[in-house]
């Protein structure tokens, strides 16, 4: 295997292959995204923690079906204007759909596939810069990595999330964008400033778009430090300044969001994850500094009827009784919880596309608008053999995905640790990236207990980055 940087002459034929490989991509997309039946994501009832600040829409409510139907059609009115109070990178890129909407759309209207065309042109960028990494690559690699990847991130389990106002989309799409300008920082054999920051913008951008993820952005850190004695690489205080802005974004993300949106998720922990599997739920509630007559709420979201949060009151004091801190320590004193919490979410991730799984009821989120004439929750299988391949192996079975995802970070390590010396630190670092943002996503969602099949999108995303570097270590 060779060092994959980007100027390593490329054969005509890689070259060719590549062109014909991005065309399909974007034409893939193209079709899934804008041409009728355009896919997207139905909402959960999360739009508005990112339109309310735009004062954004739907134009027919009676046609927008929460969880079984994507609406297309929006409108500005004061009505739906609310503050979330969360920041989000997502933010920018609706600014930026919003601004197109207003040159080709009538006044007040906007088309929810102008946001869609945005992140498709971001995830092209990404593409293209995995493609120029590739051609540094020897033997098969350089035809097998581009191809993986289109083959794994083109399908219906990737590119109807585009079409949606989750923040998750963002955080799919800079993900991606860090991950592959991550990698030229580490094996470009000089790294201009512009290169060094445009890496850092990425990072940041990801680590600001939502804040479950934000921690993730954490192990790419040393990727900004490690010169590997490259001669043209910038100076420590760039470094500095860089690696700061990052660990600022991630504690901001930490810190800056409202009460309520971490009472509500520790609720869901506590209440519907943890106490159900208690041995003593009311040794626990005493234990946490919480009335035993809440006793009562166990099993139910606070979203569900009757719940206590939906007082603002109750809210409040619950989220002063039990901070975060106080479910991390929950979890280490009680690890039999943990583990089955853990695999709960792990079965609900094994599933690849599922919302939210009660029972035996999967709850899905609908790709299709209401008009196509399709059943409530209907997904696309468009060009979506990989997932439903991991889904057939490995649905409703936590354990065997488990062993799936370590056995894959174990090849992945095992190929890196044999490779020549001179790439071997290298990819040592951004295999230990990987891995640790395996590790943060998977302890994340322990404390998201609600809809954690979607909660584990990034989940499955790193774990298929992670088949597509297999496939550059051939």
């Amino acid at each position: 295997m060779d060092r994959p940087d980007e100027h390593r002459p490329c054969g005509r034929a890689v070259a060719l292959h590549q062109a014909a490989l991005f065309v399909l991509c974007a034409a893939l997309l193209c079709w899934q995204l804008f041409l009728p039946p355009s896919l997207g994501l139905a909402d959960n009832n999360d739009f508005p923690k990112l339109t309310g600040s735009f004062c954004l829409g739907p134009a027919s409510p009676q046609d927008h079906v929460l969880f079984d139907y994507v609406t297309f059609s929006y409108r500005y009115d004061p009505r739906y204007c609310w503050d979330s109070g969360l920041v989000s990178s997502a933010a920018l890129v609706l600014s930026g759909a919003l601004q197109v909407g207003k040159l080709v759309l009538p006044a007040g209207r906007f088309d929810l596939r102008l946001l869609a065309a945005i992140y498709v042109l971001l995830f092209l960028v990404a593409f293209h810069g995995l493609q120029r990494l590739a051609r540094g690559l020897s033997g098969i690699a350089c035809w097998l990595l581009p191809t993986a990847a289109w083959f794994i991130f083109s399908g219906a389990s990737y590119v109807p999330l585009f079409c949606s106002f989750y923040l998750d989309a963002a955080a799919y799409v800079f993900l991606l964008l860090s991950i592959v300008t991550a990698c030229r920082l580490v094996f470009k054999p000089e790294v201009r400033p512009w290169d060094y920051l445009l890496t850092a913008v990425c990072v940041v951008l990801f680590a600001t778009a939502k804040s479950q993820h934000a921690l993730l952005a954490l192990p790419m850190i040393p990727c900004f430090w490690c010169s590997f004695g490259r001669a043209t690489f910038p100076r420590p205080p760039l470094r500095i300044l860089a690696i700061a802005a990052i660990v600022f974004a991630v504690g901001a993300m930490l810190t800056l969001p409202p009460r309520w949106y971490q009472s509500v998720a520790t609720y869901n922990v506590l209440f519907f994850q943890c106490l159900p599997r208690s041995h003593d739920a009311r040794a626990d509630l005493v234990e946490l500094g919480l009335n035993p007559a809440f006793l009562q709420y166990v099993g139910q979201t606070a979203f569900s009827p009757g719940s206590p949060m939906r007082s603002p009151q109750v809210m409040e004091e619950f989220g002063q009784r039990v901070p975060l801190r106080k479910m991390v320590a929950y979890y280490l004193w009680h690890p039999r919880v943990s583990v089955q919490v853990f695999l709960y979410a792990m079965e609900e991730g094994s599933l690849q596309r599922v919302n939210r799984k009660v029972g035996q009821r999967e709850f899905r989120l609908g790709n299709y608008p209401k008009s196509s004439g399709r059943p409530p929750g209907a997904q696309s299988r468009f060009f979506d053999a990989w997932s439903a391949f991991k889904a057939a192996l490995f649905g409703n079975h936590p354990v065997p995905y488990v062993a799936y995802a370590a056995g894959l970070v174990a090849a992945l390590w095992t190929l890196v640790l044999r490779l020549p010396g001179n790439l071997r630190p290298r990819a040592v670092l951004l295999a230990g990236a990987l891995s640790g943002m395996l590790i943060v996503a998977a302890i994340t969602v322990t404390f998201d207990a609600v809809e954690t099949g979607r909660h584990l999108f990034l989940y499955n995303a790193l774990l298929d980055v992670g088949v597509c570097g297999l496939a550059s270590l051939l």
